[in-house]
């Protein structure tokens, strides 16, 4: 049976977020191939968990509670024995299930590179690409899709730059997010001087690299991509996202997802709408290199324009996340969506 490293956890903000989209892969997967469980803690350290380990409750990113993993350049993935001896630990391919920087940002999927294990999903530029919002609005917009305009900020900047990211922005309201980030965490929406300075300290806590973004008026879509621009694309059903009592979407809410939101899926706009949507999001998709599986994540104005937002290059998995709920819909469940996944990358050794 085939050998699959599945990877969860990590050093994000979305380390929660991983726990329970890796416990819905298990689910999905656990009787089409043999997985072995690495959990990365939030300090970083890779452990190799006993089959079986309730990956959300269990402990086991507790220092000693399970065995290190580590990356062998060129030789793959060992396990550390109680001697300090390194013991090769075999797997045909790695899907590492991460959100969020230090998991999705390239990082992982660089350091798998280098061990020669394959992977599920976005390539190394891809997924830095895709968590760097600045970069990623230039490719989209390069690419011909329309983006917001969008202006960069580092820590410590002067308030004379500050001011001259909303204006050229053209004003309030802005928003404002962590510029490498994979989620709605840190993200904040100004309307005055004041709110948008909370909502600075709040990105800068989570990245010295900040985004000012012009607000876009519309309804958000998804687009669930999985292939790539060489072997052919397919996309699921594209879904809309209904805000109640103001604010914006935030899925990741913890005790209770939807709390603000309502998910239509398939979206209730038009036919026309959803074909320049699905245009733009497979547009997106390619122009960033991406493959394996994303989420594309648009606006439609009132006047039916399509604005780019952001690429998940690892989209939530858990058993409310939108992925799994557009290829449903679609006709596709999770566990053969991401199984012939695995399956496509190992033939393309």
């Amino acid at each position: 049976m085939t050998r699959v490293a599945l990877l969860f956890g990590g050093i994000s903000t979305e380390h929660d977020i991983s726990r329970k989209s890796a416990d819905n892969v298990i689910s999905a997967l656990g009787d089409r191939f043999d997985l072995v469980l690495i959990g990365i803690t939030r300090e970083g350290r890779w452990v190799l968990c006993p089959t079986g380990t309730n990956v959300i409750s269990d402990g086991w990113d507790v220092d000693g509670a399970c065995s290190s993993v580590v990356v062998l350049p060129g030789r793959g993935l060992a396990v550390v024995g109680s001697d300090g001896d390194l013991n090769p630990l075999a797997v045909d391919v790695a899907f590492p299930v991460l959100h969020g920087q230090g998991g999705e940002d390239g990082t992982v999927q660089g350091a798998l590179e280098v061990a020669g294990v394959p992977y599920v999903g976005c390539g190394v530029m891809a997924s830095s690409v895709c968590m760097d919002k600045d970069a990623a609005h230039r490719i989209a917009a390069a690419a011909g899709v329309r983006s917001p305009h969008c202006e960069v900020l580092w820590r410590g900047c002067s308030p004379q730059d500050r001011e001259g990211a909303v204006e050229a922005c053209g004003g309030f309201p802005v928003f404002v997010k962590p510029a490498r980030g994979g989620s709605s965490i840190g993200v904040s929406r100004a309307e005055d001087p004041s709110s948008y300075a909370e909502a600075l300290d709040a990105a800068f806590a989570l990245d010295k690299k900040v985004a000012v973004e012009e607000a876009i008026t519309g309804v958000e879509v998804g687009c669930a991509i999985t292939g790539d621009a060489v072997f052919g694309t397919s996309m699921g059903e594209v879904d809309e996202i209904v805000v109640s009592g103001g604010g914006f979407f935030r899925i990741h809410l913890e005790k209770n997802p939807g709390e603000n939101t309502q998910l239509r899926c398939p979206s209730d706009l038009p036919e026309d709408v959803l074909a320049r949507v699905r245009a733009a999001g497979t547009a997106v998709y390619e122009a960033l290199g991406c493959e394996g599986l994303a989420r594309v994540d648009l606006f439609v104005t009132p006047e039916g324009e399509v604005v780019f937002n952001e690429v998940n290059s690892m989209p939530g998995l858990t058993y409310y996340s939108r992925f799994p709920q557009m290829m449903r819909v679609a006709g596709h469940e999770l566990g053969d969506v991401l199984e012939a996944l695995v399956n496509d990358r190992l033939t393309r050794r």
